[in-house]
């Protein structure tokens, strides 16, 4: 009776840290789309909204790895269990460094003004970063449903970001060349999406945790 009591209270304490983890995607997807939408407009106010917003995230995952750190300490899980408990703090981690990458690229807002050729280049940056908040959505519910074939599936489609990061690459670094004056507003622009592609590879990280929750084996290249 005693041992159900403990798994029970061990399942419940669980539930609690993943529904925040998932409450910290979604604010993350948020900051990613509309740190691009500030860029895309010229948006100051939203740009400093993202900025302003990224603090609640870091607030949340202090709050989430304190609670998987003692839900470890008190528990005391094993197993599965303890699969699950650090892969909380794993999925934490990467997705506060994908909201510090929103915030980095909200600074940037008023850096590419001067670029000519900024609306092409602008919807790209705007293509990628809803790439990668839909691929977030999908990793999570992987995550939390236990999906395996839905995290590789994530996994796999962070290849089109990094498609797109070449891709607009070569299309500033033509720009550069054409006119020195662009070469400011441009290594601006490769920094923002040089900082997508890490928010891609962030969910790849994710995706590989679901593999290491579900299997028990850390998925090799």
């Amino acid at each position: 009776m005693e041992n159900t009591h403990i798994v029970t209270r061990f399942d419940k304490d669980l539930n609690e840290i993943e529904t925040l983890l998932v409450t910290m995607a979604d604010m993350v997807a948020t900051q990613i789309k509309q740190s691009a939408k500030a860029l895309q407009n010229g948006d100051d106010a939203l740009a400093k909204s993202v900025s302003e917003g990224d603090s609640a995230i870091n607030k949340l995952e202090e709050r989430i790895d304190k609670k998987a750190i003692r839900l470890i300490a008190l528990r005391q899980p094993m197993a599965e269990d303890l699969r699950s408990a650090i892969t909380t703090l794993k999925v934490s981690t990467s997705l506060e460094r994908m909201g510090d990458y929103a915030k980095t690229l909200s600074y940037r807002v008023h850096q590419v003004d001067n670029f000519t050729a900024i609306k092409p280049v602008l919807r790209s940056i705007v293509e990628m970063s809803d790439k990668v908040a839909a691929m977030l959505d999908m990793v999570m519910e992987a995550y939390v449903n236990r999906d395996l074939e839905k995290a590789m599936q994530a996994r796999e489609a962070d290849q089109e970001i990094n498609d797109k990061t070449d891709a607009l690459f070569r299309e500033l670094l033509t720009y550069m060349m054409e006119n020195p004056r662009n070469i400011e507003p441009c290594t601006h622009l490769l920094f923002i999406s040089k900082n997508l592609e890490r928010s891609g590879d962030q969910v790849t990280n994710i995706a590989e945790q679901v593999h290491y929750l579900v299997t028990g084996q850390l998925l090799e290249e």
